[in-house]
């Protein structure tokens, strides 16, 4: 699987590092059972420790292969957190979103000309939901009558 001499990479994750090794021994066991390859490999330290690669994680041939697998860890850790954000943004914003978007749609049938009111079916009343479950019953006619007195009380003054 590896040849005694290649650098091989291991990502140790709790130090947010990549660290290159050599490997140094390749250990053949032959058994009643069956053989069974290890190997051991040089630390990057002062002492040039040596560690069996049984007791690693993550053990990479090519540096481009530890590059792409931080990449699509760290790409997975984002749409994580904005799926969260997504989540915590319509518990507590979409309502009022969607409030104020009905609002503005009424008043711009409201406000349109006569000829095409006509043409547009307004119901009497609408609800609005004002989110934690409470809803509010607005009549059309009442909003009309409201919006003329704040539009003759521009006027005249």
């Amino acid at each position: 699987m590896y040849e005694v001499g290649q650098t091989i990479y291991t990502i140790l994750e709790d130090k947010y590092k990549v660290v290159p090794l050599k490997i140094s021994e390749q250990i053949v066991t032959k058994t009643l059972e069956g053989e069974t390859v290890s190997y051991k490999a040089i630390m990057p330290n002062k002492k040039l420790s040596k560690i069996d690669l049984t007791k690693l994680n993550n053990i990479y041939t090519d540096i481009n292969k530890v590059k792409s697998y931080m990449l699509n860890n760290a790409e997975n850790a984002i749409n994580e957190v904005l799926k969260e954000t997504t989540t915590i943004e319509n518990k507590y914003f979409k309502k009022q979103d969607d409030i104020a978007c009905n609002i503005e749609l009424n008043n711009d049938i409201i406000n349109s000309p006569p000829e095409i009111k006509k043409e547009q079916s307004i119901e009497e009343k609408i609800q609005v939901d004002l989110g934690d479950g409470i809803k509010a019953n607005l009549n059309v006619k009442s909003i009309e009558s409201v919006l003329d007195q704040k539009k003759n009380e521009h006027i005249t003054s």
